[in-house]
């Protein structure tokens, strides 16, 4: 395979696997550690001479043991994390009670039980993830494997063991920040995280009080309307990534639009609609000076030219890919078409 090819394969893929990423359901982590292990083994294992990759099952519920072992230990000393949106994820539970009898992994690999931890580790991963996480509303995107047990292993497909490679650190970047998201968002943690549920304190840190006055001059600028639904703020509302910080992770004034915060929350990791796009790059051009004033007063770095660039380019991933964009809460959504190159104009 030429380079230019090769480089095609992989923005191929990093694509489908931002779909899997902004567009899947998650109700539980499962599938944050199942993409994880995937791109682990890819790299510590050899490639088969055809580009496919045998991986056994017994090797991903290893890896998934290891991935979650830290995370079962009480958080801050108060008690362990949700991984579910529901009760608590059934593999956690059986990785924290064997945790019980053996505090480190070490010791617990040299347990008579690990080979039954790791069976039936195994056989939920075969019952749940598995064959979820290609699955993108009602569409299969069936790029990673083709979903059977082959001899309890699965097959990743030719190319795709080497995309993981070549975009490790990438896949692990995206993986990780859409896991701790989910973790944060889930109503069972907020006693346990207390502020930092707020995903905007993680992102920003020590940016906490721009990020407060950017709400500020956003409210004002929008009359104290929701930039999505239109409906009136009354809490402050959420300062909202209009292009997904996990589509691209760049802080950058013109980005940030004000929403409330249940559709910031139903609008996850998606592009919004065409319309929302119009009227953000209207906005943008419209309300120039007083978005760069708003950032200038709160200190926040902001470059209208690179904030459309990045919109443009993320599109355009988007329609190549055949991807869905947010319309409106309870998770509407269509199929992005090329209606919306016409907000570029």
């Amino acid at each position: 395979m030429s380079e230019a090819a090769a480089q095609t394969a992989q923005l191929e893929f990093l694509t489908k696997l931002q779909r899997i990423l902004g567009e899947g359901l998650f109700s539980a982590s499962y599938k944050y550690a199942l993409l994880l292990s995937l791109a682990e083994l890819s790299v510590e294992k050899t490639i088969a001479p055809d580009g496919s990759l045998r991986i056994e099952l017994d090797e991903l519920a290893d890896r998934f043991i290891t991935l979650y072992w830290r995370q079962v230990a009480p958080f801050g000393g108060k008690s362990m994390l949700a991984q579910n949106a529901g009760r608590q994820a059934s593999i956690i539970g059986k990785i924290a009670a064997f945790k019980a009898s053996a505090p480190t992994l070490a010791v617990a690999r040299n347990n008579k039980s690990w080979p039954r931890l790791v069976r039936e580790v195994g056989r939920l991963l075969d019952q749940m993830p598995l064959w979820k996480l290609q699955l993108v509303g009602r569409e299969r995107l069936d790029f990673l494997y083709e979903e059977r047990l082959v001899e309890r292993g699965i097959v990743l497909r030719p190319g795709i063991a080497a995309c993981f490679r070549a975009q490790f650190m990438v896949v692990q970047a995206l993986v990780q920040a859409a896991w701790l998201s989910f973790v944060q968002r889930l109503p069972l943690n907020r006693p346990v995280l207390g502020s930092t549920t707020d995903l905007a304190d993680f992102l920003f840190g020590c940016e906490r009080s721009g990020l407060r006055l950017i709400a500020e001059g956003l409210l004002d600028l929008q009359k104290r309307r929701c930039f999505y639904c239109g409906g009136a703020v009354r809490d402050g509302g959420a300062v909202d990534h209009f292009i997904p910080w996990s589509r691209y992770p760049l802080d950058l004034g013109h980005n940030f639009v004000l929403a409330h915060g249940s559709c910031n929350q139903d609008k996850r990791d998606m592009l919004a609609a065409s319309g929302h796009l119009e009227r953000w790059v209207q906005r943008n051009d419209g309300e120039a000076t007083l978005l760069n004033e708003i950032f200038g007063a709160a200190r926040f770095p902001f470059d209208s030219d690179a904030s459309l660039s990045v919109a443009e380019w993320a599109y355009d991933n988007a329609e190549r890919a055949g991807a869905l964009v947010w319309i409106r809460c309870k998770a509407q959504t269509a199929r992005l078409t090329a209606e919306w190159r016409g907000c570029f104009k």
